[in-house]
């Protein structure tokens, strides 16, 4: 009878030892399904994100090609001014400077010093950048140095007979 009773437990304890081992294997295995599937709704929420990011940027050049926006359809002029100059000129070369739909100035560098103040100072052997430059106009009431460039919308030709 002890003999019956000793197998029973040792039949006993290899199926429960069987089964916890099944048990662990499955928990182990459930472990990494979970990760994988943590990990694939992460890349499945990174690839929605770029995806509206891609399409938000597609539309930004779609509507900057309505609008002409463009790199080709744009030519730049680029401006290198040192001159004296009236007021009135200068009025004039800063209106010039506006932008509009189809033209902009992109400035660089900006410099005006008032003509009087340069020959008062070049009397007293105080040198300063503008009063080493040489300018076409010797008469004017500012020093004005201007760099930059204009860049203009290039229209399509038309052939209107």
């Amino acid at each position: 009878m002890t003999g019956v009773l000793v197998m029973l437990l040792l039949i006993g304890g290899r199926f429960f030892l069987t089964g916890y081992k099944r048990y662990v294997v499955n928990q182990n295995k459930k472990a990494v399904l979970t990760r994988r599937a943590n990990l694939l709704n992460q890349q499945q929420s990174e690839r929605k994100q770029k995806m509206h990011h891609i399409f938000r940027v597609n539309r930004f050049v779609n509507n900057a090609k309505l609008l002409g926006l463009e790199k080709r359809r744009w030519a730049v002029y680029h401006v290198d001014i040192q001159d004296a100059v009236t007021f009135t000129e200068m009025k004039r070369n800063l209106m010039q400077c506006t932008n509009s739909a189809s033209r902009y100035f992109r400035p660089v560098s900006f410099h005006i010093k008032s003509l009087k103040a340069t020959h008062n100072n070049a009397g007293i052997g105080n040198k300063n950048e503008t009063s080493e430059m040489l300018f076409k106009n010797k008469t004017g009431d500012i020093l004005m140095t201007l760099k930059g460039a204009f860049v203009v919308r290039e229209e399509p030709i038309t052939n209107d007979n």
